[in-house]
């Protein structure tokens, strides 16, 4: 249908108030709504917290809606969800006497019914205004409720002759600072951050979000034979935050009783090494259902081979690894030239999708 430059702007609206909840209510959905009558904003709304009033909840509190128009991303949940931590949302926007609903992007979940329900009490709804960059906003929904396996996105950065650093050298850094700032939001929205032994062992992260007000995501470590160093620092507050290690059942038990000791979960997934897809199934059990591979370049190039990354975001530097033992990049020329592409201060940033989960 025809949407209005007026509805445009308010969706966008909606979109950036959902955006604010980063970090904070997964595994909910990040929705942002916005109450327009006689053309003016009356209240506005985002989901802040997991557990929390919903979008619809805040923008309608306190405000006499009686026929106006309520802008939301994501399509309104209904009492027939089982598990609700809060009230539905259809039910309040009747009652509300909201005269139209505009909505982004309909709700993969399958209990989820509310542009039904709306329209049967008399409502006027419209979907699919500002579509692609509403589902954007849940791209890891809606993977999951597709596949139901975790969404995996792999970050990267590489030099302008294809290489990411050198081989048992600690980390070369490439990005520039925007694109560090990217990443540090990336590790604040994805539930998870994942890396192979190999990066552990050479670079010894702690896998922490540095952002002002962020939060710090699981950290997962894929380690066939339980290598990891009981010092790691990535295994320094495992009791407080959690910590997976994904390993096979050539790993030591004695090793894997120290760990749990220490508050890390050990997870057998594979018989000689760990099945990064079995684990990426496995998540959502967790509470988990979005995965950021970070490294290094063997995990990546698995996951890739496995078919199993989503979305992929690379920045390309202006700099040039030279020298022996230079470590070729998993994302060649010809993947990257299929990507999206823009300037992020000095690094040239790629960002597509892999598989048809994600589209």
């Amino acid at each position: 249908m025809g949407w209005s430059a007026l509805d445009k702007r308010f969706m966008r609206r909606a979109i950036r108030l959902a955006s604010r909840g980063e970090g904070n209510v997964s595994p909910n959905p990040l929705v942002g709504a916005v109450v327009v009558k006689g053309g003016r904003v009356i209240g506005e709304g985002w989901h802040e917290k997991f557990g929390g009033p919903h979008a619809e909840a805040n923008a309608l509190r306190g405000i006499d809606a009686q026929g106006a128009t309520i802008y939301v991303t994501l399509e309104p949940c209904c009492p027939s969800v089982p598990g609700k931590k809060t009230p539905a949302c259809t039910p309040l926007i009747i009652r509300s006497g909201i005269a139209r609903v505009a909505i982004g992007t309909r709700d993969l979940h399958p209990h989820v019914s509310g542009i039904e329900q709306l329209r049967s009490s008399g409502i006027r709804v419209e979907e699919g205004l500002l579509r692609t960059e509403a589902r954007r906003l849940n791209e890891p929904s809606i993977v999951f409720h597709k596949s139901g396996r975790a969404f995996c996105i792999a970050k990267m950065a590489q030099s302008a002759d294809g290489f990411i650093g050198i081989r048992g050298k600690r980390r070369v850094w490439l990005s520039g600072r925007k694109f560090d700032r990217l990443s540090q939001r990336m590790r604040n929205r994805y539930d998870a951050i994942l890396v192979g032994i190999n990066t552990v062992l050479v670079d010894n992260p702690r896998l922490t979000c540095r952002m002002k007000n962020g939060r710090n995501p699981a950290r997962i470590i894929l380690d066939d034979c339980l290598r990891i160093p009981i010092d790691a620092k990535a295994l320094s507050n495992a009791k407080e935050e959690k910590v997976i290690i994904a390993t096979s059942e050539q790993a030591g038990m004695e090793k894997a009783r120290l760990l749990r000791k220490m508050g890390a979960e050990v997870l057998v997934m594979g018989k000689r090494q760990a099945g990064l897809k079995r684990l990426l199934y496995h998540l959502p059990k967790l509470g988990i259902i979005s995965v950021l591979i970070e490294g290094g370049a063997q995990v990546i190039s698995s996951a890739l081979e496995e078919g199993v990354v989503d979305k992929a975001v690379v920045a390309v530097s202006a700099k040039k690894i030279e020298g022996k033992g230079a470590i070729a990049s998993p994302f060649s020329a010809a993947i990257l030239k299929k990507f999206a592409k823009r300037r992020m201060g000095a690094d040239t940033v790629y960002e597509g999708y892999l598989t048809s989960y994600s589209k």
